[in-house]
């Protein structure tokens, strides 16, 4: 049985515009396991609130780090086989980098940034009834201004929330540098990391100093376009 997927729904010319659901389904890729696809809108519906999350067999694994594990310990899938323990040390840093700032500080740039909020908006809530379209915006929008609070991005000036996500781009381009990937001329789990964060950050239709300091780093377009042909060479899942 297929394991199936549950992700949001694709857009902005990228394979999906949360960098998780990215994540997830190029572990699966990386895997080499079958999978399905399943689109949800709503992730109240999901087991922990949020998406991704994958239904293996009946058992509902959430969050990619516990998808990556389940992947590893049913599977045998080793995503950094060939790296030394120093490697390994420095991908599980920068993916931590990348995931508990440099996330946040695209969370920010989206659903608090007044240029970008009202694309986002119509993004996310365009298609639902007029009754509604502007209040549960508003309501989404006051859930993640706490979750930003809550884990201190938002508690910043704007020019500092974007000094720090210039500070771990340009850590990624220097990890990078003139290599295919991350570590080399073969990806490892910090590509599934890196990849979807740095294509979320080069959307031209979220313009602001992210997109300007993504778009800065000659080297990120070509990995971009080399991810996206390995792992999305249709652009879609």
């Amino acid at each position: 049985m297929a394991i199936k997927y549950i992700q949001f729904q694709s857009g902005f010319g990228v394979p999906n515009p949360s960098p998780f659901c990215m994540k997830g389904e190029i572990l699966l890729k990386m895997a080499g396991i079958e999978y399905k696809t399943k689109i949800m809108d709503d992730p109240r519906k999901a087991p922990k609130g949020k998406l991704p999350f994958l239904i293996d067999n009946g058992n509902e694994v959430a969050d990619t780090t516990l998808i990556k594990r389940h992947l590893e310990d049913k599977y045998g899938i080793d995503f950094d086989a060939g790296l030394t323990e120093e490697q390994r040390a420095i991908s599980h840093a920068m993916a931590r980098m990348i995931e508990e700032r440099l996330y946040w500080v695209t969370l920010y740039s989206r659903w608090i940034d007044d240029h970008n909020w009202p694309i986002i908006k119509n993004f996310w809530f365009g298609g639902m009834p007029p009754l509604i379209r502007n209040l549960v915006p508003m309501i989404a929008q006051k859930q993640v201004k706490k979750g930003l609070q809550a884990q201190g991005i938002g508690r910043h000036t704007v020019d500092d929330i974007y000094t720090f996500g210039a500070a771990d781009l340009a850590a990624l381009t220097a990890q990078l540098c003139e290599k295919d990937f991350m570590f080399g001329d073969k990806p490892s789990s910090l590509d599934a990391v890196a990849y979807p964060i740095i294509a979320n950050n080069l959307i031209e239709e979220l313009p602001g100093p992210l997109l300007d300091a993504a778009k800065s780093h000659s080297n990120f377009a070509p990995y971009v376009q080399r991810c996206g042909a390995l792992w999305f060479p249709d652009g879609q899942h």
